[in-house]
């Protein structure tokens, strides 16, 4: 089950790609979108952490018994030193938040995210489309093999789409991403494509197996399948294999990022950059970035080299519950 890792990479756009709408204009008035279930309590957030030095933007807690609790995501905070602040003529410091997402999850952690994205100036999201692109509606049918797939996850998994649940109307949204175009074209400059990306998935998994003398992390014996299919928590069972499958960070880093790169991962998150610098250069002093947990490391090594910002700390935040029902509150 590799594929399930390649979906950290695959983007929560992939089924707008052929289903997004124009928009008059970027001051056009945002689509009307029905209300939101708030009710349900946001999802709960971990007490701030040192901030890990590598692939420390998803992880599965557990008890004492090892058993997995929850599927976890990271808010890493980055902060301008008051030297760089002081040097660029600003009087408070820069502070840019790492946001990684796993575009499958709770009502409370979509909720919980919501809340907090209102409290920036400026996030910066994902979304391969142009600029004067909108996100459609919420509950709209999704549009091709992949967009189908995955609202077909959501059903098995018991859990929300990224899409669906998030406001990208609000005012402070803005995004950063390449269009359909550039992103062709780097895949075209790079010779890649969409199989070339999955076959060096496949390739990388194989290969870290071999070295470690041991079967491929991703694969899924009989006794899984037919706990899933048979046993009892289906979707439970389900949701720990692809909790285990997704925290399996260092293929996807290997294959995608690295000094050779990638459009998926390199050419788009050096969009979101340039966005970045254009939001500091308007004034904007607290910006998130919105992406998937896989583009996290290539953000934190360029926000320490590009743009001297120090990580100051994490804050965790539950997007799947792992635990059996008699364990939940």
């Amino acid at each position: 089950m590799v594929t399930a890792a390649f979906l950290l990479t695959w983007p929560a756009w992939t089924p707008l790609a052929t289903a997004i709408e124009p928009r008059a204009g970027r001051n056009a008035a945002p689509a009307e979108q029905p209300p939101r279930p708030d009710a349900r309590p946001p999802a709960p957030l971990r007490q701030p952490e040192p901030r890990p030095e590598q692939g420390g933007f998803l992880r599965i807690t557990r008890d004492a018994d090892r058993k997995p609790i929850a599927l976890e995501t990271a808010i890493a905070t980055y902060v301008e030193t008051p030297e760089a602040a002081a040097a660029a003529g600003r009087a408070e410091p820069l502070t840019v938040d790492l946001i990684g997402a796993v575009h499958l999850g709770s009502q409370q952690y979509y909720n919980t995210l919501n809340r907090l994205f209102a409290e920036y100036d400026a996030v910066l999201y994902e979304l391969v489309a142009p600029d004067n692109a909108r996100v459609p509606k919420p509950g709209r049918k999704p549009s091709g093999a992949i967009g189908n797939a995955q609202h077909g996850l959501t059903k098995m998994l018991g859990l929300e789409f990224q899409l669906d649940q998030i406001d990208y109307t609000a005012k402070n949204f803005v995004h950063a991403d390449l269009s359909p175009k550039e992103f062709d074209a780097a895949m075209a400059k790079r010779g890649e494509s969409w199989w070339s990306m999955f076959s060096r998935v496949m390739r990388e998994s194989v290969a870290r197996a071999d070295r470690a003398g041991q079967q491929p992390a991703g694969d899924v014996g009989f006794s899984d399948i037919f706990g899933i299919l048979f046993g009892n928590n289906r979707e439970l069972r389900l949701r720990r294999l692809m909790a285990e499958q997704f925290t399996d960070m260092e293929v996807l880093t290997a294959a995608f990022g690295g000094e050779e790169g990638s459009s998926l991962i390199t050419d788009r998150n050096a969009a979101a950059l340039e966005v970045l610098t254009e939001q500091i250069a308007k004034g904007r002093r607290k910006i998130a970035i919105f992406y998937g947990a896989a583009h996290m490391d290539d953000f934190d090594q360029k926000l320490r080299r590009d743009y001297q910002l120090q990580p100051r700390e994490t804050i965790w935040c539950e997007a799947w519950d792992l635990r059996e029902p008699a364990e939940r509150n």
